[in-house]
């Protein structure tokens, strides 16, 4: 019995598989807001929409398997937890009967309206119900949390940037001033997070020496600086009225990045785990700087691909 209980404890629920359907829906709403800038639709045919299908059948046997996982917890059954289990299945389940019937209009939005603003609030739903069962496992320490980045940052900052960004983008003209300002204090609050938690993203936790690791973490960091450094003169143009071009475009993809990266960092920090295969001992600034110019090198080829 001790054995079983030990095996049990090894098998870990996946801290990201409830946030993928938030991270996909938010990627294609700023991509698309993106290529519409440059004048570039982004092709949503019949092959986009199988290969979409496929990708959400692999999320949601992921979800599966943690559903499984947290029903078959090593601990006694307390009643909160196994009404979040019941409504993480429930908003699962109603999520994919959503995306499965129309996958057209819910994958592969172009704007939030209806039923693309209900699956987004699903999607947040089941990243929230995700994380809250992350946390009341079993061999979490609250403690040992506080040293690292939270689970909360990607589907907060994720969900600001699907409501306040992509109308920021619209075409000349179609960016009130209302809107510019709270996309400028959206961001402020996006780098003032990122800032109070540098100490956070330099946390001395096994995952550190992967290679794969520090350039996770290079990115993030060089997407923080682009969202300074492009993002003030793209507030102050589309104040003025002016289009933004290659500029919003970058600074999108940024503010996208820079979410995405803090989820994956945060799970990553959360598996006692080395990495062994890419061991980055002596060499980890080497590494973020390889990210970052990873990063830049992918913006600029985005825009000359969608110019």
């Amino acid at each position: 019995m001790s054995k079983q209980l030990e095996k049990q404890n090894t098998r870990q629920p996946l801290i990201l598989a409830p946030q993928l359907p938030l991270a996909w829906t938010v990627s294609w709403l700023v991509m698309t807001s993106v290529a519409h800038t440059l004048g570039r639709p982004l092709a949503t045919g019949d092959d986009v929409q199988e290969s979409v299908l496929l990708l959400s059948a692999v999320v949601i046997l992921a979800n599966i398997y943690n559903l499984v996982i947290l029903y078959q917890r090593p601990t006694v059954n307390q009643l909160r937890d196994n009404w979040a289990i019941l409504a993480y299945a429930l908003v699962l389940s109603c999520s994919t009967v959503l995306a499965w019937g129309q996958p057209r209009a819910i994958l592969l939005p172009d704007k939030l309206a209806g039923w693309q603003s209900v699956f987004l609030l699903l999607n947040c739903g089941q990243a929230g119900l995700g994380i809250y069962l992350w946390q009341r496992w079993p061999w979490t320490t609250p403690a040992g949390d506080r040293d690292r980045l939270s689970l909360w940052l990607m589907p907060v900052a994720l969900l600001v940037t699907a409501i306040i960004f992509p109308p920021v983008l619209a075409p000349f003209g179609g960016a009130a001033r209302l809107v510019v300002l709270a996309n400028a204090v959206a961001l402020g609050v996006l780098l003032y997070c990122q800032w109070r938690n540098r100490d956070r993203l330099l946390a001395p936790v096994p995952a550190r020496l992967s290679a794969g690791y520090q350039m996770i973490l290079g990115c993030q960091l060089a997407a923080g600086l682009f969202c300074l450094v492009l993002g003030v003169p793209l507030l102050v143009w589309r104040w003025n009225g002016e289009p933004t071009g290659a500029v919003g475009a970058c600074v999108a993809v940024s503010i996208l990045i820079a979410a995405l990266t803090t989820g994956v960092l945060a799970a990553l920090q959360r598996y006692q785990l080395q990495y062994q295969c890419g061991l980055a001992r002596k060499h980890q600034l080497r590494y973020r700087c390889l990210g970052a110019l990873l990063l830049a090198t992918a913006l600029v080829s985005c825009c000359l691909l969608m110019i």
